[in-house]
C-alpha cells in the first residue's frame, strides 16, 4: 500500500542560531548537510542545521510546529527534532521524519501517512535554504578524497610576509571521520603559526596530537593513512578549495 502524502503548507517561524562549538566543532557532520545534487568529488557547499530553526505545518486545521534542538536521547551534542501541536509533543528524535510522523499519527489517528522531515522543515525550499545561510561568517564545504568526506571549516588568512601556500593559511582547518585502532575517530587538521597539526578525537575526547612543519610531515609523524601524501587530506590541492580561496577577499 502506498503511503499518502498530504499537500503541505509550511511556513518558517524562526531562523534559529549558529552555535560555533557545534557548527564548527568536532561534530560538524551532524550540523551541516547537503541538498540537491551531490557530486562530492567535485565538492559541495553545505547548509546549516540551525539550533532553534522552526517551521509550522498547517494541516487538518491544526498547526504542527517542528523545531531543531541541541541534543537527542543518544547524543547530547547532536541535533534533535521535536514536533508540537497544542499541548502535545513528540519525543525528541534523532531525525525530523519520526518526530512529525509520530505526532501526526497520534493526534489525527492516521497510521497511513508518513512525512518527510526535511520537507516539513523547509529544506527542499530554495528560499528557506537561502534563509538558513543568514549571518554565516564562513560557509563550510565538503570534498571527497578517496573514501573520506573532508569538511573544510576554516580557510584562515595569510601570515605576514610569507607567500608559502601552506604557511599562508594560518587558521586553516579541515576534518574528517575515519578509524583509529578499529574504532570511529575524528581527525582534525589545522595550520597555525607553530606549524601543522593533526588531532584525533574518539568519544568526544582528544586522544592523540601530532605536529609537523608541513602537512606531509605531520602525516608522516602520525604514521596514519600512509597512502596519502602532501596536502591531499588537508584538501589544500582540491579545485574547490582553490576556487574558494581565489574568491575570498583577504586584507593584505
Amino acid at each position: 500500500m502506498t503511503n499518502k502524502r498530504p499537500q503541505l503548507n509550511i511556513k518558517l517561524i524562526s531562523l534559529g542560531a549558529i552555535i560555533p562549538r557545534l557548527h564548527y566543532g568536532i561534530d560538524i557532520c551532524n550540523w551541516w548537510t547537503t541538498w540537491g545534487e551531490k557530486d562530492l568529488e567535485k565538492g559541495v557547499y553545505l547548509y546549516p542545521i540551525r539550533v532553534g530553526w522552526q517551521t509550522v505545518l498547517e494541516i487538518n486545521n491544526k498547526n504542527f510546529y517542528t523545531q531543531v534542538l541541541e541534543g537527542n536521547e543518544k547524543h547530547e551534542h547532536y541535533s534533535g527534532y521535536r514536533c508540537q501541536v497544542g499541548l502535545k509533543f513528540s519525543d525528541i528524535e534523532e531525525a525530523p521524519s519520526p518526530a512529525i510522523t509520530s505526532l501526526y499519527r497520534r493526534v489525527c489517528q492516521n497510521n497511513n501517512t508518513n512525512f518527510s522531515g526535511p520537507q516539513v522543515l523547509g529544506w527542499d525550499d530554495p528560499y528557506m535554504l537561502e534563509q538558513s545561510l543568514t549571518d554565516i561568517e564562513f560557509r563550510p564545504f565538503l570534498i571527497k578524497i578517496d573514501k573520506y568526506n573532508i569538511y573544510i571549516t576554516a580557510l584562515g588568512c595569510p601570515s605576514t610576509g610569507n607567500a608559502d601556500e601552506v604557511e599562508a593559511r594560518v587558521g586553516y582547518t579541515a576534518m574528517f571521520t575515519g578509524e583509529h585502532l578499529g574504532k570511529r575517530a575524528i581527525y582534525i587538521q589545522q595550520i597555525d603559526l607553530d606549524g601543522c597539526h593533526i588531532e584525533i578525537y574518539q568519544d568526544g575526547v582528544s586522544k592523540y596530537h601530532y605536529t609537523g612543519t608541513t602537512p606531509n610531515e605531520v602525516w608522516k609523524a602520525s604514521k596514519k593513512l600512509k597512502k596519502f601524501c602532501e596536502t591531499e587530506l588537508f584538501g589544500l590541492e582540491h579545485p574547490l578549495t582553490h576556487q574558494v580561496l581565489s574568491a575570498q577577499q583577504i586584507p593584505k
